[in-house]
């Protein structure tokens, strides 16, 4: 195709991911005990985790990265979760865990290593959880009036089978911060396929202010004051770019992008340092469709 826009992706340039670059995912290991059919790391080859040692002093060589992720597979099942955040603590800005809630005694003892935990909830209907994880209650309420300085965030992939509509997101939110939450993150699907019935945040939240422009350029990260204000509890919006959603690629079409590497890092179980996640499998239906090599074009 003739005459492509091109950008240049930095994180000075874009607000891409709420401007958190420099970031640094360390993927601790590839095991989980949840079942989402939308996961992102569905596909990613297997490595045997390295000790806690290398994972802290592979982290702390990469002085650039103040800014972590803690991550999986489900990261509460790594044995030596608490002595990595200890090691990597004093040399780290901001240390964020994502899990599944399976383990809240676990997250407890993370807490003081943690500036945000997020508990993936697809739904409070446990029945309708797309983790197939039964969170126990008790322990959740326990966890967030215990938590210090940490934020603790209910995110939820918005579709059909979890949260589909305002009415549903409203009921979401009241549930979170019954349970003592600091926030909430309604997060777009990532799927390349045609077939699924996605739900636009930027069409469902339109009246709510949020930006209607290619989150590759204007953010994909970022907390929305109205719905906030709305639904009476902080809450975070992440839309999908045209790089990982068919939808948005249809919107808005797919400039060619040079991109700067250098500040996203993966840390993989191996202690491998990636420049950004890897596949070596795309069965995964949801996220990838039929057609794993669809290349879709700027209108």
């Amino acid at each position: 195709m003739e005459n492509k826009e091109r950008l240049i992706l930095k994180p000075s340039q874009n607000s891409i991911c709420g401007n958190s670059y420099n970031l640094l995912n360390i993927k601790l290991l590839n095991g989980c005990n949840g079942k989402c059919e939308f996961c992102i790391a569905a596909g990613t080859p297997f490595k045997k985790s390295a000790d806690a040692q290398k994972f802290i002093d592979t982290a702390n060589s990469m002085t650039k990265f103040s800014k972590v992720d803690i991550l999986g597979g489900e990261p509460t099942l790594y044995p030596n979760l608490v002595q990595v955040l200890k090691g990597i603590r004093p040399y780290k800005k901001d240390i964020g865990i994502i899990s599944n809630g399976s383990n809240l005694k676990v997250i407890k003892e993370c807490i003081p290593y943690l500036d945000t935990v997020t508990l993936s909830i697809h739904s409070f209907d446990y029945s309708k959880n797309s983790t197939g994880i039964y969170i126990d209650e008790k322990e959740l309420t326990d966890l967030n009036r215990n938590k210090g300085n940490a934020e603790i965030v209910a995110a939820v992939v918005v579709t059909n089978k979890t949260v589909s509509n305002l009415k549903e997101i409203k009921s979401y939110a009241k549930k979170a911060k019954k349970l003592g939450f600091s926030a909430i993150k309604l997060m777009e699907l990532v799927t390349s396929n045609e077939d699924v019935d996605f739900i636009d945040l930027q069409d469902l939240l339109i009246k709510f202010g949020i930006h209607q422009k290619n989150a590759t350029l204007k953010g994909c990260f970022f907390e929305l004051p109205e719905l906030s204000k709305y639904l009476k509890i902080k809450t975070y919006i992440k839309l999908c770019c045209p790089f990982n959603n068919v939808f948005k690629a249809k919107s808005f079409g797919i400039p060619t992008i040079e991109y700067q590497h250098d500040y996203m890092n993966v840390i993989q179980p191996d202690c491998s340092v990636t420049d950004s996640w890897v596949y070596d499998s795309f069965d995964n239906k949801v996220l990838n469709g039929d057609d794993l090599n669809v290349n879709y074009l700027k209108k």
